[in-house]
């Protein structure tokens, strides 16, 4: 299921990457995310793992990830290893000058009883994704 949403934040895209990959910024501006951290040490790159921590509709879910592809200032994609959505997701900055084409990816299945919900997760997920881009997009173009 593709839930990816993109949009133009006008701030370059040093400035939209550096910010997305500080993981505890999840809070700020992914739907429903409480926590978000790294739980390895070193640089972020290949290999880095961390986890989100969502409440919604009265549950709390923690999912955790591993980077696979990471190249500082253009892009890092994830695998979800745990929780009740399995799949990849990722963050893409394409520059043009000032302004910076951001895309969210997620690529994802449901498990368990999230999988039950078919189509409504997936329109749920997009819209929730779509929210959430525009909301980074505001946070960023009105901070200095």
């Amino acid at each position: 299921m593709n839930l990816t949403a993109t949009i133009a934040i006008n701030r370059p895209a040093a400035d939209v990457f550096d910010y997305v990959m500080e993981v505890p910024h999840d809070t700020q501006w992914r739907s429903g995310v409480v926590e978000a951290s790294f739980t390895s040490d070193g640089p972020l790159g290949v290999g880095t793992t961390g986890f989100d921590r969502i409440e919604a509709n009265g549950r709390s879910m923690v999912s955790s990830w591993t980077v696979f592809e990471y190249e500082p200032g253009i892009l890092a994609r994830w695998t979800l290893d745990s929780g009740p959505i399995r799949g990849t997701g990722g963050y893409i900055c394409e520059g043009a000058g000032d302004k910076t084409r951001f895309t969210l990816e997620a690529h994802v299945k449901p498990t368990g009883w999230y999988r039950l919900l078919g189509p409504i997760f997936g329109r749920i997920g997009r819209r929730q994704n779509l929210t959430d881009v525009q909301r980074l997009k505001t946070l960023l173009e009105h901070t200095t």
